[in-house]
């Protein structure tokens, strides 16, 4: 086996493979990111339009309409935020959509799989996939608070509400202390940058979060309570809710 902590790999994941081992294991309390480098997977040969996406796949509910016959077969997941024919993994033995990249926590130790969130990749005729995607993995260990904000989040609550805002939002937290929002359906970026800093003050925990987009700094306070993430803006009391996907 390679060795877990603090490494850094290249993989190639086939469009047309269900599931591939990449002969890692995550040891109890490590985190994964899976970082999508390069590479598409088309997964129609039926038809010349449309069926080549990226690591985010082709978004849940376009799939459902643009290809019934595709659509007949269930994913492995089928979420309205698990692209089909996008980047997958295998954590504890629980496949989770990855996308463009993600941080997956382990809580038992396991041996990681990669793999495309379709139910036929090698077929039946028609229906087989090609392409691939390159990923970079990095395995390591995260200070505690910072573990506790690692993965993904769906926004769920906002007070006040935002005159504009998405009804729906994707927030993550990764292994390399960046963070990101996405579109829900998609998974496109919407704004994202650096994690400056984590701490406490005053029996509350904080991260400051530099955005790459508006060229500034905010500090929120923060609370994690099983899988729920509430933040708060410092500057004007700003709350969101979010629950873990």
């Amino acid at each position: 086996m390679l060795a877990a902590a603090m490494a850094t790999h290249q993989i190639l994941v086939p469009g047309d493979r269900a599931v591939i081992d990449p002969e890692i294991r995550i040891a109890r309390g490590d985190h994964v990111q899976i970082r999508h480098v390069r590479g598409t997977v088309r997964f129609n040969t039926a038809k010349d339009w449309g069926p080549e996406v990226g690591p985010n796949g082709y978004p849940r509910s376009d799939f459902n309409l643009h290809w019934p016959e595709d659509a007949k077969y269930e994913d492995p997941l089928t979420g309205w935020h698990d692209g089909h024919a996008g980047l997958m993994a295998t954590v504890d033995g629980q496949a989770q959509f990855v996308g463009a990249k993600a941080t997956l926590a382990s809580k038992i130790g396991c041996e990681l799989r990669l793999g495309i969130n379709d139910a036929t990749p090698d077929g039946p005729r028609g229906l087989g996939n090609s392409g691939a995607f390159e990923v970079e993995l990095e395995v390591r260990r995260p200070e505690a608070r910072l573990a506790l904000l690692l993965g993904t989040w769906v926004k769920v609550n906002e007070v006040p509400r935002k005159s504009g805002a998405p009804e729906l939002l994707l927030m993550a937290f990764d292994l390399d202390k960046t963070w990101r929002t996405l579109k829900p359906y998609c998974r496109d970026l919407i704004e994202g940058g650096e994690i400056r800093e984590i701490g406490s003050l005053g029996g509350r925990d904080f991260i400051k979060l530099w955005s790459d987009q508006r060229r500034a700094e905010e500090t929120w306070m923060f609370e994690v309570e099983y899988r729920q993430l509430h933040l708060e803006r410092v500057s004007d009391r700003h709350r969101q809710s979010f629950d873990r996907l």
